[in-house]
C-alpha cells in the first residue's frame, strides 16, 4: 500500500473519530438538557395534588402510598422531561383524558423532574 493511501485512511478514520467525538458530545448535552424544565415546580405541585393524587402519590413525602401505579418520584427517575411532555399530551388507556394547558404541562413536568433532584 502507498504512503498516500495510508495517509487517505489515517486522514479518514481521524475526521471519522472526530465526528463521532462531536456526537458523542452533542448527545450528551442534549441529555443534560432533557432532565430540565422550564415551568414553576410549585405550580405544578399544586397541579398533580389537584389532579393526580387520586391515584399517584406525588409527593416524596407519601412515596409509596398510591393504589396500584407508581409514584412521582419513581417517574421522575425514571423518565425525561420531553417524554413526560409527550406522555401528557398523548391518550392513555389507564388514565383519564386530561387535556392541559401547555403552562400547565410544563409546570407539572417541571415539579416532576424537580421530584428526582430532591
Amino acid at each position: 500500500m502507498s504512503i498516500q493511501r495510508w495517509l487517505y485512511l489515517i486522514t479518514a478514520a481521524a475526521l471519522l473519530l472526530i465526528v463521532l467525538l462531536f456526537v458523542r458530545m452533542h448527545s450528551a448535552a442534549a441529555q443534560g438538557a432533557t432532565d430540565t424544565a422550564q415551568g414553576d415546580a410549585e405550580a405544578g405541585r399544586l397541579i398533580a395534588q389537584a389532579w393526580c393524587t387520586e391515584c399517584h402519590s406525588v409527593q416524596r413525602e407519601t412515596a409509596g402510598t398510591g393504589t396500584f401505579v407508581p409514584d412521582f418520584t419513581v417517574i421522575a427517575r425514571q423518565r425525561s422531561a420531553p417524554w413526560l411532555h409527550a406522555f401528557l399530551h398523548s391518550p392513555h388507556a389507564r388514565m383519564p383524558a386530561f387535556e392541559f394547558e401547555r403552562n400547565d404541562a410544563e409546570n407539572l413536568v417541571t415539579y416532576i423532574v424537580s421530584l428526582k433532584h430532591r
